[in-house]
């Protein structure tokens, strides 16, 4: 019988601060699309640190919920949103 293996959970919070990607998201209408504004409101990336690639990432794409990634994945991800954006 072979091993089963799970797939990691989905990013799609600051563990944390235990708030969603998208109660995040949601906040942006209220604070602005702006990480800085976003962690004072919420100080949210100012525990582990460990969601904030992921939440620069949700602010450029609307992704609430991600894989888990390498930094350079996400860099790579932030770059391609950045350009294409420009």
């Amino acid at each position: 019988m072979g091993v089963l293996r799970e797939r990691p959970m989905p990013v799609d919070r600051c563990v944390c601060r235990r708030i969603s990607f998208s109660d995040l998201l949601a906040l942006t209408q209220e604070v602005g699309a702006d990480f800085d504004a976003l962690a004072r409101e919420t100080q949210c990336g100012n525990g582990c640190g460990m969601c904030v690639p992921y939440i620069r990432l949700m602010l450029q794409t609307g992704r609430t919920s991600m894989p888990v990634m390498r930094p350079e994945e996400i860099k790579r991800m932030l770059q391609a949103t950045t350009s294409s954006t420009a």
